[in-house]
């Protein structure tokens, strides 16, 4: 299949355990044969005026509808498949991550664990951290009006960050069971203390909740900095185990 692989990131902000998720996204996108392209800013040239005015502060909502209409983009210029992924999106085992979808769509699996009432909790959703979509598929063209139709109906003061991502998603997947891919995981802050801890519960349970091998994962660099968040060194010594020490984890296949 003709095979794009895309990306944006902000030129303003790249640090070093960034450009090496991007370093190891492009590596393997090469090794499959595939195009890569890396976009930077002007991805959000391509939302409604009003789409923009109401997300601008909100850049990942932004970029929820960019990623879409540039795989429309992409499909319409004769692609057969486009596949998105995070810029935060670290493969630490390219030797084994395969994308079997060659027809219609699919996103990705994660299980997102945090404290709730002082107890460890795991939450299993969907998120579009990888996206796929074939040519001729049924869903791009309804998740682009509906991007558009949740934003264009809110109100509030508090517009969170997953509003069109992983809340929309897993709302529809508990409905339709939307295809997924597992194999591309999604860590929370916890997790990755975990990992540079050596293990620990929140390794354990997310782990366990996972069920599946992992080659790849989302270091939420959303959270980079922020309270809840790791420092950026600590992100840098998180991607450097992954990429060296990934049996460590002891997850299925790994």
């Amino acid at each position: 299949m003709k095979t794009i692989v895309y990306q944006s990131v902000s030129p303003d902000y790249v640090p070093t355990w960034l450009q090496t998720c991007l370093d190891s996204v492009r590596a393997w996108c090469y090794q499959q044969g595939w195009e890569y392209t890396l976009i930077g800013d002007e991805i959000f040239s391509l939302l409604p005026d009003w789409y923009w005015e109401k997300t601008r502060h909100r850049r990942m909502i932004a970029t929820d509808l960019g990623r879409l209409l540039l795989a429309k983009q992409f499909l319409e210029q004769g692609y057969d498949r486009a596949i998105w992924l995070d810029a935060d999106v670290l493969i630490f085992a390219p030797e084994w991550l395969e994308i079997p979808i060659t027809a219609e769509y699919a996103f990705g699996f994660e299980v997102w664990v945090q404290f709730h009432n002082n107890k460890l909790r795991a939450y299993p959703k969907v998120h579009n951290a990888i996206c796929v979509f074939c040519a001729d598929n049924s869903f791009l063209d309804f998740y682009i009006h509906a991007c558009k139709r949740i934003i264009q109906g809110f109100q509030g003061q508090q517009m969170v960050p997953q509003l069109v991502g992983p809340k929309f998603l897993t709302l529809l997947h508990n409905t339709m069971q939307l295809p997924l891919i597992r194999e591309v995981a999604m860590f929370s802050p916890l997790v990755l203390q975990d990992i540079l801890n050596g293990g620990g519960s929140t390794l354990r349970l997310h782990r366990q909740m996972q069920q599946s091998p992992i080659y790849a994962a989302n270091l939420s660099a959303s959270l980079a900095g922020k309270k809840e968040g790791l420092r950026e060194q600590d992100y840098q010594q998180a991607a450097k185990i992954l990429l060296n020490q990934k049996k460590q984890l002891k997850y299925p296949g790994l």
